[in-house]
């Protein structure tokens, strides 16, 4: 029989109860560990996807604070500059509090090209020739039931009153997901609905720069441009941006992220203390090897691999269980407009299983270098 098929029958036949209960011990905690780095994934799923030619400039003061119209153009003379569009948060509520998606009024024409959307139905002139129109993602559509063509109702909260718009349009963007998830409508529209004193301001501007590489000095420049003014501005990549939002739930994700740390440590000694048990009721066995010829080195690769198997089979049903769990909760938290990146991903199923056979055959160590230096005297003089 070779080494590697000791180690298998000693893992799974010689005590199959206690063979059972690990790999399932390792099951389980392999599935936490994907199903927590699948929701730390979708979490920074936005900021990931940000465009690294893509810069966004708000008001120095806070995000919630407007700028004025005015600065477009003079973002646009910026050396380096490409494109500019504008927008505001809208906020809003359809039908239901708890139907909750971002809205953004924008100017139309800008906002199409500088976020790549394409239209998946409807078409991008009928959206630019009407201003009561609006353009919902695919996603969006698909959760509640949006059609080309139906007036879309919502109760303004920020801006408020009623607001009506007809989709002219479904999209999405071949490089950004979170539009998949958002409704877009025109700014004009909105100016003309606001109160005087928020006349022609807008909430941010994104700009599209033609060297990724030089967005630093472009952002230098922008800020230096309305420095000391009534309006001070705030530049910054559109993934700094973006993150700024993740930062505010820090401790949520440091939570989650020492969670997983703490599972893999949990997987660690349920391992280690089976292949520990294991190696000491084999102790005269071990001696008996030792004595036909077996050499130390033989003694630790049969208990290195012993644990490694046992990782590996946890972590695959661990995976294989964690992809129709991670569908429900992804179907789940969309429905509520929530974490709506949530999806089994080949990526973190494969971190997955490099994890539980690393840490089945790191636990063996100290149990395999142990059993490895006994002495073949004292082995075969120890009873079980």
């Amino acid at each position: 029989m070779t080494l590697a098929g000791l180690a298998l029958r000693n893992a799974f036949l010689r005590n199959k109860t206690r063979a059972f209960l690990t790999v399932l011990g390792t099951m389980v905690a392999a599935l936490a560990f994907v199903f927590l780095r699948t929701v730390l994934s979708a979490w920074y799923a936005s900021s990931e996807a940000s465009a690294a030619d893509r810069v966004v400039t708000r008001n120095a003061i806070s995000i919630t604070q407007p700028l004025p119209l005015s600065y477009r153009d003079r973002i646009l003379q910026v050396s380096g500059v490409t494109k500019v569009t504008f927008s505001n948060w809208f906020g809003g509520v359809y039908k239901d509090p708890k139907n909750f998606f971002a809205k953004f009024a924008t100017d139309a024409a800008s906002a199409l090209d500088v976020f790549n959307i394409r239209f998946l139905e409807g078409s991008k002139q009928d959206f630019l020739a009407d201003r009561n129109s609006c353009i919902v993602g695919k996603k969006l559509a698909d959760r509640y039931g949006f059609k080309l063509g139906e007036t879309l109702p919502l109760q303004g909260d920020i801006y408020p009153g009623e607001w009506r718009f007809r989709i002219a349009g479904i999209i999405d963007s071949a490089d950004d997901e979170s539009l998949a998830n958002t409704m877009y409508f025109h700014w004009q529209r909105l100016n003309e609905g606001v109160r005087p004193g928020l006349k022609d301001m807008v909430g941010v501007y994104t700009v599209s720069v033609a060297n990724s590489g030089k967005s630093s000095e472009v952002i230098q420049q922008i800020d230096s441009l309305f420095a000391n003014s009534e309006y001070e501005t705030h530049t910054e990549t559109e993934k700094s941006f973006r993150l700024q939002f993740v930062r505010g739930s820090a401790a949520i994700i440091a939570a989650l992220e020492a969670v997983s740390g703490v599972i893999l440590l949990i997987m660690a000694l349920i391992l280690g203390n089976t292949l520990a048990m294991g190696l000491r009721e084999r102790t005269p066995e071990l001696g008996a090897m030792r004595a036909i010829g077996f050499l130390p080195r033989h003694v630790r690769a049969i208990s290195i691999t012993e644990g490694g198997l046992l990782g590996v089979l946890g972590g695959l049903l661990g995976v294989a269980f964690a992809q129709p769990v991670l569908t429900s909760f992804g179907k789940l938290l969309s429905s509520l407009g929530f974490l709506t990146g949530i999806s089994f991903k080949p990526g973190t199923a494969a971190l997955t299983l490099l994890c539980a056979a690393a840490i089945g055959a790191l636990a063996s160590a100290i149990p395999a270098w142990q059993a490895g230096r006994m002495e073949v005297v004292d082995a075969l003089r120890r009873q079980e």
